[in-house]
């Protein structure tokens, strides 16, 4: 008798082994597509071998909060046809019964999607749905922390790759940090995404989560959580272990000290080497003509407003091609153009009184998002009477210099991203050939206005695109010269054009370039600076290592913790 209990305790241990038996998940490749609004939308690529008794393949989705899945939908990837949305499953059907079909069922927890496997054997599937609500806005950044892959799956996965990406802007190490938590792998920035995969093969209660934290500005989250980022960061990093951190050993210690040594010579010698070594601020020759395609000094004049006015896409190639471009001129460029496009008016509260420029009543709109953000910090700055002063200024971009920093980033980022949908900038972070066209474009432009002297004796000035010759010549760093120029040959057209003589422009140029220079500063404040702590264990203020960073690396097979959307379980049943 004992002896048949003790049979049927080991049978009962050795079912779930049965029941997946021939059961093999090969490779999970998720990609995940953010909206403004921060949705996930999820399509998933399962290549699996169903073994020989289950019945459907579902995937566990719980732990919510106000995350909603409104729907399912599945593919056959050796048929490319669509299952059969039934809409609630019942998972007590047969294998005929559910095959051909998918659908969700709901549980107090969350829910499991669920589709029929019928025919058994090799089988791939896409399972496709979105996740309304995934991102979090935050205090001070917006986030993503899910669990993408559920430990105690059917058969652990030999393989998991997930791509993260958004439709709208490019994810990099200006705009996002991202960490990976239970599983054995890397994290990778690339091509403008966000890439975890495993290394080696999952375990049984191995899983995947990603936590992805975002500049404010980037998304429009629609679930708002009172808490900042690091509180966030505080619990998914405890415990984490990632694959870079020094072991607690004497040999640990010999590495610290290195480290430590070469930390304090590349944060305070290195920087001052460097710093000498490019004082003249000198673009090499070779790297011109790599991006003009030509000779620089067979650039040809160009009259026309190269790439429909971004002034973002101008001031990433600028800083390619043009020796001590400075990089407050985008500021200005955008100051001047909200004045032209009327946001800004010049305004004098007393004769004796410098021009200040005032907040007009227009609202903003058709702005490009560069533009828009700069709008927003200026006009964060101005007080109740909606005057952009100096010192008003000065004393919020000091305070809020990490806002200004992430600006000047983005900017760059969205010049680029402009620049690669046109088909102007490839993936290899090189200009095509009409992106060296366009390059050609505005450095004929800047080419131009600088010898405007000698074009105005033998050409009828276009009074139609001053206003914008002069945002660009605020962006080449030579609108002063310029509308100098202008105003000496002809004092007329300058005051038709502008609306306004050229003595008030000048008061406009003089705040706006202390405006500018302000940005610049609240730039250098708001840099990040790296904290580096040798220990190990989960502090969050160790950020001695790409992986801790959030700047890729490796990620960690422990940690995690406070995700969404993640359970247990899953496979096949």
């Amino acid at each position: 008798m004992k002896k048949a209990i003790l049979v049927l305790f080991l049978l009962s241990l050795l079912a779930p082994c049965l029941h997946s038996q021939n059961q093999e998940i090969r490779d999970v490749d998720i990609t995940i597509r953010l909206s403004a609004k921060g949705s996930a939308i999820f399509n998933e690529r399962w290549d699996i071998n169903t073994g020989p008794s289950i019945t459907e393949w579902y995937l566990v989705r719980e732990n919510l909060g106000d995350i909603v899945i409104p729907g399912f939908t599945v593919v056959d990837g050796d048929s490319g046809k669509k299952l059969e949305d039934i809409g609630e499953w019942d998972i007590n059907k047969t294998l005929d019964e559910k095959a051909g079909k998918s659908g969700i069922v709901h549980k107090d927890e969350g829910v499991e999607l669920c589709w029929g496997i019928a025919p058994r054997g090799d089988r791939v599937f896409y399972a496709i749905y979105s996740m309304v609500k995934a991102m979090k806005s935050l205090n001070d950044y917006d986030m993503l922390h899910l669990q993408v892959v559920s430990p105690g799956l059917s058969s652990p996965p030999q393989h998991v790759k997930v791509t993260v990406k958004s439709a709208d802007f490019q994810l990099d190490t200006t705009n996002t940090r991202a960490w990976g938590f239970g599983f054995e792998g890397t994290t990778t920035f690339m091509d403008s995404t966000i890439v975890f995969e495993s290394t080696k093969p999952f375990r049984k209660n191995d899983s995947a989560i990603i936590l992805l934290r975002f500049n404010k500005g980037l998304f429009e989250p629609l679930s708002v959580q009172e808490k900042d980022f690091q509180e966030v960061l505080d619990v998914a990093l405890n415990k984490a272990k990632f694959a870079d951190d020094p072991e607690d050993d004497t040999f640990a210690e010999v590495l610290a000290g290195l480290l430590t040594f070469l930390f304090m010579y590349f944060l305070f010698v290195h920087p001052f080497v460097r710093m000498f070594r490019r004082s003249s601020g000198k673009i090499s020759k070779r790297e011109k003509k790599r991006i003009l395609g030509i000779n620089p000094k067979n650039v040809e004049w160009y009259r026309d407003i190269p790439l429909e006015g971004n002034l973002a896409a101008d001031e990433f190639i600028l800083r390619k091609i043009v020796d001590k471009h400075k990089d407050n001129n985008l500021a200005l460029a955008i100051i001047l153009r909200l004045v032209h496009e009327g946001y800004l008016e010049p305004t004098r509260e007393f004769e004796d009184k410098n021009i200040e420029l005032k907040f007009t009543d227009k609202e903003p709109s058709g702005m490009n998002s560069y533009q828009k953000r700069f709008y927003d910090i200026i006009k964060a700055s101005a007080g109740e009477d909606n005057v952009l002063q100096d010192k008003e200024f000065s004393k919020w971009a000091k305070a809020n210099s990490s806002k200004v920093y992430h600006w000047t980033q983005d900017s760059l980022t969205s010049g680029s991203s402009y620049l690669k949908e046109k088909g102007y900038y490839n993936r290899n972070y090189k200009f095509t050939s009409s992106g060296q066209e366009q390059a050609r474009h505005l450095a004929g432009l800047k080419k131009y206005l600088e010898d405007f002297t000698l074009v105005s004796k033998r050409e009828t000035i276009e009074a139609r695109l001053w206003k914008e010759y002069l945002v660009h010549a605020a962006l080449f760093g030579i609108a002063d010269k310029v509308a100098k120029q202008l105003k000496d040959i002809d004092p007329k057209l300058f005051s038709q054009t502008f609306t306004y003589d050229y003595k008030t422009f000048s008061s406009i140029m003089n705040s706006s370039h202390a405006i500018s220079d302000h940005i610049r500063n609240a730039y250098v404040l708001g840099t990040p600076r790296p904290s580096y702590s040798f220990s190990g264990g989960g502090s969050s203020s160790s950020g001695s290592h790409s992986s801790r960073g959030g700047y890729g690396g490796y990620t960690s097979s422990r940690g995690g913790g406070g995700y969404s959307g993640g359970g247990r379980g899953g496979g096949g049943r």
